[in-house]
């Protein structure tokens, strides 16, 4: 087996997760497939800065063409060093060596440099083990001064992060061999708990999670270092020397006696409410390069609202909705709709600082509607902080996602079975509508269709999670 950067960057987290990964990975969903995919097109963009540039198919072709003393660029650049193999973004001659080239969907002034030397650091070491001089490191990375339709020369900033990366790579060289022999290994790696195991798909089933239940990873607010200070897996287990806090006990008397626990406060804290009450939430499009005229990349449009609304926690429920034409950018359309629909009175209900960082950035933008849109920001009540202060349910595993909450507290309403389930995918339905990949009036008007149930139950989701929790702090349970 063939051993890819994916593989080394694991390992470095945990070497059995890795071991796992490589064995029995499950395939991306189609959510991440559109992500990897305009990745490629940012490095199909990047690849137009040098046009002498050749695209190379295989380690042979790579060597031959290095070898040729020709060739100044090549492009997606094979290399093998025993079990390591890497596939260069760039890589381009200079009087001495050979400069590496990673091309990154993020901006120049990214958080993530540390990160991206690693990605690059890997590269670099499998082409020096396999005989290259490498004499420079470069990232190509994004432009904030970018611009829909200006010329690519203005989407790149470049970083030279030659020291780092050297210094990375001649650290990884030293790890090589024995990181291989683990991963090709028959047996699985020595587990251990790490900061990996929260995202770790096997913890809980092949690793110190199984047969565990609840696990310290339940524990909301959970600092990582917290969790490796312990040393325990099991949350019955956590030492009496350990600072929980209000969050976090409630969180474990719930796990571990099994019950729902709910605050004397929550019902107080549902009196903040003002009725009639609309339940709002937002879904919006953002894509590496940009849809619209004039954005930039990574650009966050609002796309799509729904609404209901009621008169009194028992009054009838209606329900209002917006969803844009993807063809064009119609932010100011969906405001002017939403002022409409929200009316001058009554708590407007959503479930998390979202909408109303969303309703600023509308108000900014379009000054004529800054004032109503003022209003509408100084109604907000979310719902996320009430939840998280005065409710606990075991079933939310440590997360407080209206898709945690919802199946615990509200099991007769499933995002299970829909078209559009989450956010990732309606972000990238719509950007398919927007990019012209789903076309034909029949699939658009399926996927706009898939597009309003899914938002629609994220509304109707809080009203029913209202009616619950205004139920049980009127019963003053607590369990």
């Amino acid at each position: 087996m063939a051993l890819d950067k994916q593989d080394w960057l694991r390992a470095a987290q945990c070497a059995r997760m890795a071991w796992f990964d490589q064995r029995q990975s499950a395939p991306p969903g189609e959510a991440e497939l559109f992500r990897m995919r305009q990745g490629q097109e940012v490095g199909e963009r990047a690849r137009e800065l040098y046009a002498r540039g050749v695209l190379m198919g295989s380690e042979a072709e790579t060597r031959a063409r290095m070898a040729d003393g020709h060739t100044g660029t090549l492009f997606e650049a094979k290399f093998a060093a025993g079990a390591w193999v890497a596939r260069a973004d760039m890589v381009r001659r200079r009087s001495v060596g050979w400069e590496a080239v990673e091309v990154k969907s993020s901006f120049a002034d990214t958080g993530k440099l540390e990160q991206y030397v690693d990605d690059l650091a890997y590269t670099v070491m499998v082409m020096q083990l396999a005989g290259v001089v490498v004499s420079a490191a470069t990232l190509l990375l994004l432009s904030r001064e970018y611009r829909y339709g200006a010329p690519v020369q203005e989407l790149f900033a470049r970083r030279d992060v030659t020291e780092a990366v050297l210094a990375r790579a001649s650290e990884f060289a030293r790890e090589a061999a024995g990181r291989a022999a683990l991963l090709l290994g028959e047996e699985r790696p020595e587990a251990a708990l790490v900061a990996a195991c929260r995202e770790c798909a096997q913890f809980a089933s092949e690793c110190l999670g199984r047969g565990v239940a609840p696990t310290v990873l339940e524990l909301p607010q959970l600092k990582t270092s917290a969790m490796l200070q312990w040393g325990v897996v099991a949350m019955a287990d956590i030492p009496p020397r350990a600072r929980l806090n209000g969050l976090q006990e409630r969180a474990k008397m719930a796990a571990l006696s099994g019950n729902v626990v709910f605050t004397r406060e929550l019902g107080y804290a549902l009196s903040q409410i003002a009725w009639p009450c609309y339940y709002l939430d937002f879904e919006t499009v953002a894509t590496t390069l940009p849809l619209y005229a004039g954005h930039g990349c990574h650009q966050q449009v609002l796309t799509q609202f729904s609404l209901h609304v009621r008169p009194e926690l028992d009054g009838a429920v209606e329900h209002f909705e917006y969803l844009a034409e993807a063809e064009r950018e119609c932010e100011r359309e969906l405001a002017e709709r939403l002022v409409a629909a929200l009316g001058e009175a009554g708590s407007i209900v959503v479930y998390s600082p979202y909408e109303k960082s969303q309703i600023l950035r509308l108000a900014e933008r379009f000054a004529d509607l800054a004032e109503p849109l003022g209003r509408i920001a100084r109604r907000l009540v979310d719902l996320l902080p009430i939840v998280m202060h005065h409710v606990y349910h075991p079933e939310f595993g440590g997360s407080f996602s209206i898709k945690k909450v919802l199946p615990a507290l509200v099991p007769e309403l499933s995002y299970a079975g829909l078209a559009v389930g989450d956010g990732s995918m309606a972000i990238t339905r719509f950007a398919q509508m927007a990019r012209g990949e789903i076309s034909g009036e029949a699939s658009v008007r399926e996927t706009r269709a898939a597009l309003l149930e899914y938002c629609k139950l994220d509304t109707l989701a809080m009203v029913r999670l209202h009616a619950v929790l205004a139920e049980r702090a009127a019963a003053r349970v607590v369990s």
